[in-house]
């Protein structure tokens, strides 16, 4: 149940819904031309086509504020628990709001760098470069000359997020409990990698700790450029970096002086980039749109906004190469058993249809060349697929199909001729060789027999612990068997729905007698009185059977 303290908020939340719910349902009803919300009902922006069920959505997500923005933008990453239609209306959500007044912002900065900001910047101009919903972005000059961008947190943002954090946890912890919905998709765990995201984005501190951490990465990489960022004037609100100038990579069509940019290596060079993060690092910039990248005088690329990150341990980095591979040569059972490897689960009764589909997947790619076949359209297939088989990906692993999708966005803005499948078909080659190479055999041989060894380290003793405890204790077994489980509550709700109706129906019974008896006997009849006493009492027992039930079934 909803806390007494969050009522307000969500309050607010469900009054948001109801109104583009309606839209919504009519629109998945297929009824949409009765009700014109295209036209300006109910406050919706006029057009001339009608809304789409996950267009209301979208718009309700975007009324309801940051957090619920933050929401929309992580699942549109996860098609592998929403519709791939609803993936991608979602993607469409740009975090860019209208700008609060620099007055508060100026406060939060003097407040969390404890000097007024004529002693720490040259200038400082008032307007923001951009606003998002977290934070607004300015430019300045320190007094040393430097040039920089800073990030400052909107004033009241943490309580505003913290406050519907709290009110989420209150409906994901009761769907948790009570549908079956919340049980089957781990509600609780998905609630806490979205809390988890969205402290990560409050801590300024830790994007410029990433930011470090890429420049000591790229440090001998001259076409890479990753600013500075200064620590002396940032803080947990505050961000402040070197401000690189260039021209950004949504932007080379509109600057005319970029005509003799050499436009396949700058492609080529955006695009190792994530393949050296995620195959080399495994930490990789999880937000590679065109708008985060620049590009510099002498023809490098300058990397911006390193809020999101992911990571990718060197074991699933190499059940990914076999997943590529096996995705290459059309080995379908190599390819599912990449897939479960990599942490993505589901119903193993559903594994023959799943093959089936992957096997159509990959026959219609086997027939196209590498230089017709668009990864993204393949990542977005593979994520359909995923969907209809209720299969569930690891957070990190949804990240890094995105990335790669949104690569070859990338390296097609700057070339229009690039393919990520071209460009990564040597690659992947040579890391396949590498995985099978006498050195890397040799070190997974050396690791193979470490954990051998810690596994046999103690064993005689631990299993004579074990007979001494058989003997002692004997072994209990316990079988969850958790269909039976659902099969069992599915019985006890139909007893417990049966039982509320006989109540019922015997409550109005013994109403309908005592009224007949007053009408023909008199009220005041002392018959009638102890039937009214007998219909209290009863009524008294059945009150305390109904909340038995109603408190069997709350917990």
């Amino acid at each position: 149940m909803i806390r007494p303290k969050n009522l307000r908020r969500f309050k607010e939340i469900t009054t948001i819904l109801m109104r583009h719910g309606l839209g919504w349902l009519l629109a998945e009803l297929g009824l949409g031309k009765l009700i014109p919300f295209h036209r300006g009902l109910l406050g919706h922006p006029k057009r001339p086509e009608q809304y789409t069920a996950a267009e209301h959505l979208r718009m309700a997500f975007e009324e309801l504020g940051p957090t619920f923005i933050k929401m929309a933008q992580i699942l549109s990453t996860r098609p592998d628990l929403i519709s791939p239609e609803y993936a991608s209306e979602f993607s469409r959500l740009q975090d860019s709001v209208p700008p609060v007044d620099f007055s508060p912002i100026k406060n939060l900065l003097e407040s969390e760098l404890r000097r007024p900001l004529n002693e720490i910047f040259k200038h400082f101009e008032s307007t923001p470069l951009a606003s998002a919903s977290i934070g607004q972005v300015y430019r300045a000059q320190l007094h040393s000359g430097e040039a920089v961008v800073v990030k400052v947190q909107k004033p009241g943002i943490q309580e505003i997020i913290r406050r519907d954090m709290d009110v989420l946890y209150d409906v994901v912890k009761y769907m948790s409990q009570h549908t079956e919905f919340g049980r089957k998709y781990d509600l609780s765990g998905l609630y806490d990698e979205f809390r988890f995201t969205l402290e990560n984005e409050l801590d300024y501190v830790r994007e410029g700790q990433n930011a470090d951490q890429f420049r000591f990465l790229f440090k001998n990489d001259n076409r890479i450029y990753i600013p500075k960022v200064f620590w002396e004037w940032s803080t947990p609100k505050v961000l402040v970096m070197e401000e690189i100038q260039g021209i950004k990579v949504n932007e080379l069509d509109i600057k005319s002086e970029n005509k003799q940019l050499d436009r396949k290596r700058l492609a080529e060079v955006a695009v190792s980039l994530t393949f050296k993060e995620i195959f080399e690092f495994g930490f990789f910039h999880a937000d590679p749109h065109p708008g985060n990248f620049v590009v510099l005088n002498n023809d490098t690329l300058g990397l911006m906004d390193f809020g999101l990150v992911g990571y990718l341990d060197q074991q699933t980095k190499q059940h990914f190469i076999r997943f590529s591979y096996a995705m290459t040569t059309g080995d379908i059972e190599s390819l599912i058993d990449a897939m479960w490897s990599m942490g993505i689960t589901g119903p193993f009764d559903t594994r023959p249809a799943l093959k089936r589909d992957l096997k159509r997947l990959l026959y219609r790619v086997k027939d196209r060349s590498m230089k017709e076949l668009a990864a993204s359209d393949l990542i977005y297939e593979l994520m359909n697929i995923a969907y209809q088989h209720q299969l569930h990906f690891p957070p990190d692993l949804v990240l890094l199909f995105k990335v790669l999708a949104m690569s070859e966005g990338l390296g097609a803005m700057i070339d229009p001729d690039f393919k990520l499948f071209d460009f990564a078909q040597p690659y992947l080659r040579n890391l396949t060789k590498q995985m099978i190479s006498p050195e890397e055999l040799s070190q997974r041989f050396l690791e193979n027999m470490y954990d051998m060894y810690m596994l046999t380290d103690g064993l005689p003793r631990r299993l004579s612990h074990l007979l001494q405890r058989f003997e002692s204790d004997g072994i209990k077994v316990q079988i969850v068997q958790q269909e039976m489980e659902q099969k069992v509550r599915g019985v006890v709700s139909a007893i417990d729905r049966l039982t509320i109706s006989i109540i019922i129906a015997l409550l109005v019974i013994a109403l309908g007698i005592y009224i007949l008896a007053g009408h023909f006997m008199g009220f005041d009849n002392y018959l009638v009185g102890i039937l009214f006493i007998m219909f209290l009492f009863g009524a008294g027992i059945s009150l305390r059977i109904l909340w038995n039930i109603w408190r069997q079934s709350r917990f």
